[in-house]
């Protein structure tokens, strides 16, 4: 399909009575793809015969048999209209003139029509904007044309009226029409027909409502005229909308669903384009009666038609939330917020004939999309007043069951969470029960207990989400933390069936979060308690780590925040000794050292001390007696193991920062340690130990010479890693992620490290490989570091000018001459890569690396542009757009690179999908 010859091809195939029908279809198939993707073949005195010979046989491939063919030369008719521009500036009439004289050809016709503006606003066409344009405006000029026959067109039978509406709802996603013929045009009256009497017209019908709508919305007051033809239309619908109901909701959707959705999608659009109206006439009847029907629609227990609705009550929420008379409007919507509140909370109810510990994905995420709309409803109502309705709807449905019962719990974890704390809320009677709930015994092995274990769950998360309420009293919050205490103790006997201890699991998951949150947001009301607290950690250390961390992080928060010394020097020995024991008694296996690591890690970086205070001495004497030689240790020990080293590093960075005066004596040691065990296994952490370093120390002088040397010999034995696995760079994506990163930021800390340091050429010449790397985080250390020097050399350029950083500028002339050399291959690069179609992260990024060059080299950047973008697929674009792009690439402002580069990556990304889809045919054919 890609070569010249197929032009040809396709063309006899098609001519071809007798050829089998797949051979006919694939010709007309190569023929829209290569008009598509390879019109700059063609020499300009051949549009013409292509042109008729098309037009030909199109209309011998007009019977039903042969409509697959007959929608594929449509489709490479209207490409064909864009292509050729101005050598066929009458691409409509000609259609009319060929087509529209008899009604056998009319099918023809209106597939073509069709396809024209479609056509127009698909951009996976490869043709220039400015014939886009101009195709565009033709278009417009002939759409009272097309709308006008569309109309007095008298159609025999369903399948061709499908096809005028077809057509008509190409048309005005095109073009906006005007209003006062919209407003008379018969096809709109007839589309409220077509849905209310259902069948096969009724979903297009709709769309083409849906459409009008979206242009009205556009301007009001222009299309009123056009408002007030739908609405006089709603009658009937709602009418149709009520019936269907009146036979039971489940009744309706069984009878049909297709109608309902339908229904939704027009009242919602409807509600969605007159937010404005809706705003000022609150107390309409006849937007109450809209409001009524998009909230009914909202309460459908049906996924699809439920979610509909979502978007347009979070933005009539912020509308009113945000109007001038807010108190006003605020009060006029309470009422259908509070209805909508209700609603919410019967979305919200779990099937109950189903494991909810089994549900999938889809359900929760159904469920969240519900609480992110009781949050719109606190704009309205107050989070106050929503958990009085809450509370008042979980009290009436006590005897509905334990489903209704876990919604509302569900709800409550965001409305009670932002309601204001006080003594008289009636929701302090939910939340003495919820205790004994949660420690009620384990439900049988049901559908039904499955639903109560589910429930103990919710509320042992609401538990958590109401720390602010539960800090204010004391007693209470410790009964709490015994029961969730409990919880976390509680183990399931022998032999348990696996669905049970998946539930056990997921409720001490729950509980262990929860406990995190009553501890960290109680932590003032629970010092005292801490030697119990650190029992229970004892205790529970056999959890999995995941579970046992939020308890680490819970209780280490309560002795962090012990203001005497002793109590808290007591506290974090009981936290840390069971682990440096640990580490000890546990050092050959890798699996529980990792483990034991990352809770020292949680640990420590929960402290934070005053520098010269006496917690900060034992913090500081605890890191260094007993952290550093322990990671050492790991270090020496474990050299291969990448999780073990990362967890070590990890430990060593939050240590650093914890206290970096009292761990400064410690920074040589750490740096020859890294520097060994580098040398013996090239683990990114190490790097990344080494950015924190810098981070720390880069100014301190002492430091410094000690930092140079580290830096040195890091990107030194990395440089040789890079070098070596430069055709597979992307097997060791962690490694160059913090190779550059640890460039980048000692360049920012230390700059003159990394300017004298002797592996900064080679590092640069890398930068044409480099950049071809895919994976998101080492790509962004690359790109960061490539604009910090661009930056730099761009100040250089700027020497003599007001207000520039004399620093900078200096850095910037002394990196010129290097980065020079590797400028003109990363354009060339960065093109290449452009062609190869880069990721949607590369894709945003390379515009300001183009714009970073162009800044760096204000004389040379032109010439290496236009020698790059001569790498470009040819059927990318064309030589004219390709200097449309140049240019505003070289002139245009950020966002003009932006556009073009995101179109290039578009183009090339077609092209590539183009290739490879042909690619994997041939491979099937052979």
């Amino acid at each position: 399909q890609q070569t010249p010859a197929a032009w040809q091809v396709a063309d006899s195939l098609l001519s071809q009575t007798d050829a089998p029908m797949q051979f006919r279809f694939f010709a007309a198939q190569t023929m829209r793809t290569k008009v598509q993707f390879d019109f700059y073949e063609l020499p300009a005195d051949s549009y013409a015969n292509l042109r008729d010979s098309m037009l030909t046989h199109i209309d011998r491939f007009r019977a039903a048999e042969f409509q697959p063919i007959h929608t594929m030369l449509a489709i490479a008719l209207a490409d064909l209209a864009i292509q050729m521009d101005h050598s066929w500036p009458n691409a409509v009439q000609t259609l009319f003139e060929r087509f529209g004289q008899n009604s056998e050809s009319y099918p023809t016709l209106l597939e073509v029509l069709r396809m024209l503006p479609e056509e127009n606003m698909n951009y996976k066409l490869m043709t220039d904007s400015v014939k886009r344009d101009s195709c565009r405006d033709r278009l417009q000029a002939t759409t009272p044309q097309v709308v006008q026959f569309l109309l007095n067109l008298q159609c025999p039978n369903i399948q061709a009226k499908r096809k005028v509406l077809e057509c008509f709802l190409s048309w005005i996603k095109f073009t906006n029409l005007q209003a006062n013929d919209i407003a008379q045009n018969p096809l709109l009256p007839e589309c409220f027909k077509y849905i209310v009497e259902g069948g096969d017209l009724s979903e297009t019908a709709t769309d083409i409502i849906v459409e009008v709508l979206r242009m009205c919305s556009l301007d009001l007051s222009f299309f009123q005229p056009v408002i007030q033809v739908v609405l006089g239309q709603l009658a009937s619908l709602r009418q149709k909308f009520e019936s269907l109901l009146g036979r039971g909701v489940q009744a309706a959707l069984d009878a049909d669903q297709d109608g309902l959705l339908q229904i939704a999608r027009i009242y919602v659009e409807i509600g969605e384009c007159l937010v404005p109206l809706i705003m000022a006439q609150s107390q309409d009847g006849q937007v109450l009666g809209i409001l009524q029907v998009i909230l009914k629609c909202t309460d459908l227990p049906s996924q699809e038609i439920s979610s509909i609705p979502l978007e347009f009550w979070h933005r009539l929420s912020s509308e009113v939330s945000r109007s001038p008379e807010n108190d006003v409007k605020i009060d006029q919507f309470q009422g259908v917020y509070v209805e909508l509140l209700g609603v919410v909370t019967r979305r919200c109810i779990l099937s109950t004939s189903e494991d909810p510990f089994l549900a999938d994905d889809e359900v929760f995420a159904y469920r969240q999309r519900f609480l992110s709309l009781a949050e719109d409803c606190l704009d309205i109502l107050t989070p106050n007043t929503a958990l009085e309705h809450v509370l008042k709807g979980l009290q009436d449905g006590q005897s509905q069951g334990v489903a209704v019962q876990e919604a509302h719990f569900f709800v409550l974890t965001t409305i009670a969470a932002r309601a204001e704390v006080t003594d008289s809320s009636v929701l302090w009677q939910l939340i003495q029960s919820l205790p004994p709930l949660i420690s009620s015994p384990v439900p049988p092995d049901n559908i039904q207990g499955a639903l109560l274990h589910f429930t103990k769950k919710t509320a042992v998360e609401l538990l958590g989400h109401l720390w602010q309420w539960v800090k204010t009293r004391p007693d209470f919050l410790r009964s709490a933390l015994e029961m969730i205490s409990q919880l976390l103790m509680a183990t399931d006997p022998p032999g348990s069936p696996a669905n049970l201890l998946e539930r056990t699991k997921q409720v001490q998951q729950a509980a262990s979060i929860a406990f995190k949150d009553i501890c960290v947001g109680g932590k003032q009301h629970l010092q005292d308690l801490v030697p119990h607290l650190t029992q229970l950690y004892v205790s529970t250390i056999a959890l999995p780590i995941r579970m046992h961390l939020f308890i680490v992080d819970g209780i280490a928060s309560v002795v962090a925040s012990l203001q005497q010394d002793d109590p808290f020097r007591s506290g974090l020995e009981a936290l840390v000794t069971p682990l440096v024991n640990g580490l000890s008694s546990e050092r050959e296996n890798s699996n529980v050292l990792s483990e034991i690591l990352d809770r020292m890690t949680y640990i420590i970086r929960q402290i934070h001390v005053r520098e010269g205070s006496a917690k900060a001495i034992s913090v500081g004497a605890l890191i260094s007696n007993s952290f550093w030689p322990l990671i050492r240790q790991t270090l020496a020990q474990h050299p291969s193991d990448g999780k073990v080293v990362e967890k070590s590093c990890r430990l060593l960075k939050h240590s650093m920062r914890c206290v970096p005066d009292l761990f400064k004596p410690n920074v040589p040691d750490v740096a020859q340690t890294l520097v060994t065990a580098f040398q013996q296994h090239q683990h990114s952490s190490y790097l990344y130990s080494a950015e924190i370093l810098a981070n720390s120390y880069a100014g301190d002088p002492e430091v410094v010479p000690v930092l140079s040397q580290l830096f040195n010999q890091l990107s030194g034995i990395g440089l040789q890693c890079l070098i070596n696995a430069k055709d597979r760079l992307e097997e060791i994506t962690e490694l160059v992620e913090d190779f550059y990163g640890m460039f980048e930021r000692y360049l920012r800390y230390a700059p003159m490290i990394v300017l004298e340091a002797p592996t900064l050429p080679p590092t640069l010449q890398l930068w044409h490989v480099v950049i071809f790397v895919q994976q998101k985080d080492a790509v962004e250390a690359i790109i960061a570091f490539i604009e910090s020097i661009l930056a730099l050399v761009a100040e250089g350029t700027r020497v003599g000018r007001r207000m520039i950083d004399e620093r900078k500028a200096q850095y910037g002339q002394l990196l010129r001459t290097p980065v020079l050399q590797v400028a003109p291959g990363l354009v060339d690069a960065i093109f290449r890569l452009i062609a190869g179609v880069p990721t949607r992260y590369v894709q945003e990024s390379i515009p300001s690396i183009l714009d970073g060059l162009r800044a760096a080299f204000p004389q040379e950047f032109p010439g290496w542009l236009e020698n790059a973008m001569l790498t470009l697929p040819p059927s990318a674009c064309s030589k004219v757009e390709m200097q449309k792009f140049g240019e505003q690439m070289l002139r245009g402002d950020e966002s003009k690179s932006y556009e073009a580069v995101q179109d290039l990556c578009y183009r090339c990304e077609q092209v590539a999908l183009r290739n490879r889809g042909q690619a994997d045919g041939g491979k099937k054919k052979t």
